[in-house]
């Protein structure tokens, strides 16, 4: 599939743009839009047979109820874990909606995930989700023997709003001293409030487009977004400090609305001595595994690489 008809057919899919384009502001539109699609596309995208699902509830320390799922691929010895946390724009997304994702890397590493199904805004604004992801880490320290898990060899993958969680969710658990993780997964992250224009060649392709990410951002930060006190907890690219962060990988797409943020966050993890590795996907949009083309299989086959390399591990057999 060529690169116009693959961002054609993602931006039909995703229902945000063209014809029907949403005006800034509407996140109940973009919601609603968003699980018909994400209905559309789990029914095209089953889970393997050899993986098996629980779901749990982990309590928080505030007294909030988090449903995750853990997924475990069958006859896998595996110690490590894969915490996940899922995109949508902060607005949208469920545990259900990304599960043949999470079953997909499961699969193909042979190790453990938690999918986490945190609180979305605007009904919850920062830091919910932060918080939440961080108590589903805690969760999977605390119940270590009986996931049969090495606490040294937990990982953390966030795809889009889930990277910027995830990239936040590091940040703090570093200056708190606690519950470190092994590594880190940025898939297309989104990571500045402050991004509000695209390039002239992007901006025909984007399949998350301007109004959408400033949408987000106000319903996740009060109206705030591009402000000067917003923590970089909540934006990493506002971090100045990216000092002693895991090994990093990121990834984004030559077509997608965050290229520049995502490339400005990998030099400034490497400034600041952090083992980065960085994808920059040509001519490929926001969400472009949804495409089930040979540059998503690469994509997934380099992101679990990257996972059993830091993690410990070894593929398993075919």
């Amino acid at each position: 599939m060529r690169i116009t008809e693959l961002s054609k057919a993602l931006r039909s899919a995703f229902d945000l743009r063209g014809g029907s384009a949403l005006p800034v502001g509407d996140w109940q539109g973009r919601r609603a839009n968003a699980e018909k699609m994400f209905g559309s596309v789990a029914e095209g995208m089953k889970v393997p047979e050899s993986i098996a699902m629980t779901d749990i509830t982990v309590t928080g320390r505030h007294g909030q109820r988090i449903p995750a799922r853990v997924y475990r691929k069958k006859g896998s010895t595996s110690r490590a874990l894969v915490v996940f946390v899922h995109g949508g724009g902060m607005i949208m997304g469920s545990i259900d909606a990304s599960n043949s994702t999470v079953a997909r890397y499961v699969d193909l590493t042979g190790i453990p995930a938690l999918s986490v199904g945190y609180r979305l805004a605007p009904e919850h604004p920062y830091p919910a989700q932060r918080d939440d992801v961080a108590e589903a880490i805690a969760w999977a320290y605390s119940h270590a023997g009986e996931l049969n898990l090495d606490r040294n060899r937990i990982a953390i993958l966030g795809q889009s709003s889930g990277g910027a969680i995830a990239a936040g969710v590091v940040m703090r658990l570093r200056d708190m001293g606690e519950h470190p993780v092994a590594c880190q997964l940025l898939v297309y992250p989104m990571l500045d409030d402050r991004t509000d224009k695209a390039g002239p060649i992007a901006a025909r392709f984007l399949t998350w487009s301007v109004a959408d990410n400033i949408t987000s951002w106000n319903c996740l930060l009060n109206d705030k977004a591009g402000t000067p006190d917003i923590s970089a907890y909540a934006a990493p690219a506002r971090a100045r400090d990216l000092a002693g962060l895991p090994p990093t990988y990121i990834e984004v797409g030559t077509l997608d609305l965050f290229r520049e943020e995502d490339e400005l966050y990998a030099k400034s993890l490497e400034a600041a001595g952090v083992s980065v590795e960085f994808h920059l996907r040509r001519g490929a949009p926001h969400g472009f595994e949804a495409s089930m083309s040979d540059l998503a299989d690469k994509a997934f086959t380099q992101r679990g690489e990257f996972l059993l390399k830091h993690l410990g591990e070894t593929a398993p057999e075919a």
